[in-house]
């Protein structure tokens, strides 16, 4: 499931260590179910050391960019990229953004060097099993939608969910970033996993959530015709005995179920053309999200599952207005 976004080269980093106290929202609104396995899988990511560490600093242009290693939920070893305007000044706060990308691709650095160029603070993210954070844990592809998939404590999307939430305890280690401005950026399975993390995580002051897999995954799953969804099709063919447990597993990472407790401002992007991640599952989910919350809907009539036609401009001028 990759969203077309040009490719850049990336470097070898070098140790710089940090630690962060993650600090993440008050989960007691959501049902007692899911309250009780956030809120453990929470507690378990508390016990990895973060692990920080910062690359060699490469300038290109208007931005300067470098390498970040971290460690992750099962202490697993993750990359990203971080991206940042040139010349900041001392004691100059800007709002910063993390950037999650969609299924089998990974946290592109001209992903990142956009929003620099912006005025952010801008941190990509490979997720668990993606681009360089495949060393520890690489199911491959197809494959890593249904790794540990009648397991939910070790489930592959659980543990890409906890690394956004390690991705934020990173941007709030740096001292040039804001952090009462902090917003998350998601495109198809990192448009999903943003709005989970909305609920999950009090710093993210809101959110932009471009084709987003993950909503209403029971509807979604009767007529997408492509990507990961098709994963799980084939194994619960396979493994018809397991299905009570794959639905029991999938419950944890389906937007649809924590949408009545969004209440950051929220953007969704939804290509009406998308066959991946069908439209309809998108607005059901959408539909769920209170009224009283801040949130809109941005169509692109004929587009599929890509990045929608002026997607980063709505993205910035959402983030400058929230």
């Amino acid at each position: 499931m990759k969203i077309n976004i040009k490719k850049s080269a990336l470097f070898i980093p070098v140790l710089f260590l940090f630690f962060a106290t993650a600090v993440y929202a008050d989960i007691s609104s959501l049902p007692s179910e899911l309250r009780n396995f956030w809120s453990e899988r929470l507690s378990e990511l508390k016990t990895v050391d973060t692990g920080f560490e910062m690359g060699n600093i490469l300038k290109k242009g208007k931005v300067i960019g470098r390498d970040v290693w971290f460690r992750g939920y099962g202490n697993v070893r993750l990359h990203g990229y971080l991206a940042e305007p040139v010349n900041i000044k001392a004691n100059q706060k800007l709002p910063a953004v993390l950037l999650l990308h969609g299924y089998s691709d990974y946290g592109r650095p001209s992903w990142a060097e956009r929003y620099a160029r912006m005025g952010f603070v801008a941190f990509a993210i490979d997720a668990r099993g993606h681009g360089k954070s495949r060393q520890d844990y690489n199911p491959g592809f197809p494959g890593l939608m249904v790794e540990n998939i009648t397991n939910p404590a070790n489930y592959s999307l659980v543990g890409v969910i906890l690394d956004a939430i390690r991705g934020i305890d990173f941007l709030e280690t740096l001292p040039e970033g804001d952090r009462n401005r902090i917003y998350v950026s998601g495109s198809s399975m990192g448009g999903g996993s943003a709005m989970i993390v909305s609920v999950i995580d009090e710093r993210a002051k809101a959110i932009a959530t471009g084709v987003p897999f993950l909503n209403n995954i029971p509807e979604s799953l009767k007529t997408a015709d492509g990507g990961p969804y098709m994963e799980v099709k084939k194994y619960l063919k396979e493994h018809p005995h397991d299905k009570e447990k794959v639905w029991d597993t999938l419950k944890y990472v389906d937007a649809y179920n924590y949408a009545p407790y969004i209440n950051k401002p929220i953007i969704v992007g939804v290509g009406l053309a998308d066959s991946i991640c069908p439209p309809e599952g998108i607005q059901s989910t959408f539909d769920r999200i209170p009224q009283e919350t801040k949130k809109e809907i941005y169509e692109a009539p004929k587009a599929g599952h890509v990045v929608l036609p002026q997607w980063h401009d709505k993205n910035r001028k959402w983030f400058s207005e929230n």
